[in-house]
């Protein structure tokens, strides 16, 4: 891009010539193996005391100059793509998983940028995971020109919010309390095992084993709660389509949330297996 001071004087020398086209013929004299040949050009120029020739080569030598400092190298033009691509993948992502406060990085850095290429005339290609991965991984971008190339880069992505943590040690089959926990902020992308983002998805819940403070609590580590005792009276209630039928039962095993049970039947005397879905409640689907 031209700044706008080297337009202004332009205009000032040359009356209104027509800039646009000494925009293109500058990049073409500047992207020239043969410079020489341009020097010749303006020493026989000034020989001939063809002053106002020597001032429009002069212009056109320096505003091409100016152009061709700001082009891209291969190496920017892959970092800005490929960056731009990982950021909307991760604002998705963050949206999906419904994230208020996050904030993100992306590092190119394992990538070689000695690497000999040529710019891309057109868009790269940017074949990025669906969905994408956080951590460390490889992505292939391509370079589809005339001069084509293509390349495994090394990325890695960190995501960052605030997850569930214990504020303090818990015994094997304690029951977690909102004054057990803090949220923290960690980076998801070093917590293979999974996590929890809300209070309310632990509270209520079992200690696997004894764990100690600022743990991060995720499926492995922590119980559903235990919502039936063997022998409590439940309700069961039976879905077949749109039809639903509600009978007093007797659980004949212990039962926590999201859990497969046996009941009895009470009318009939039949034992059926049935989910936990609250408290006292048995979900029979036909």
């Amino acid at each position: 891009m031209f700044q706008p001071v080297n337009k202004l004087a332009f205009y000032l020398v040359f009356g209104g010539m027509p800039f646009a086209a000494f925009q293109v013929l500058g990049k073409t004299l500047i992207n020239c193996r043969y410079l020489k040949c341009l020097c010749i050009t303006l020493s026989l120029l000034r020989i001939g005391h063809n002053l106002v020739i020597y001032r429009v080569f002069i212009s056109i030598f320096i505003l091409g100059l100016s152009a061709l400092g700001h082009s891209q190298t291969w190496y920017e033009q892959l970092e800005h793509s490929l960056k731009q691509t990982l950021a909307m993948q991760i604002e998705a992502m963050a949206g999906n998983m419904e994230l208020e406060v996050y904030d993100y990085g992306i590092d190119l850095s394992y990538l070689n940028s000695r690497l000999n290429f040529q710019p891309c005339q057109i868009p790269l290609n940017i074949d990025a995971p669906q969905p994408l991965e956080l951590g460390r991984s490889h992505i292939k971008v391509a370079c589809k020109d005339t001069k084509p190339w293509a390349l495994n880069v090394p990325t890695e992505v960190n995501l960052y919010t605030e997850v569930v943590v214990l504020n303090q040690p818990l015994i094997k089959n304690q029951i977690i309390e909102d004054g057990h926990i803090d949220l923290q902020r960690q980076n998801l992308a070093e917590l293979r095992n999974g996590y929890y983002l809300k209070k309310a998805q632990v509270i209520g819940k079992q200690s696997k084993r004894a764990l100690s403070g600022q743990t991060v609590l995720n499926s492995y580590l922590i119980l559903p709660a235990l919502m039936i005792h063997k022998g409590d009276k439940v309700m069961i209630t039976a879905n077949k389509g749109p039809m639903s039928v509600k009978m007093p039962g007797e659980a004949l095993n212990d039962g926590r949330e999201g859990r497969q049970i046996r009941v009895k039947n009470n009318r009939s005397e039949r034992i059926i297996r049935g989910k936990v879905v609250g408290p006292g409640e048995v979900l029979v689907q036909f």
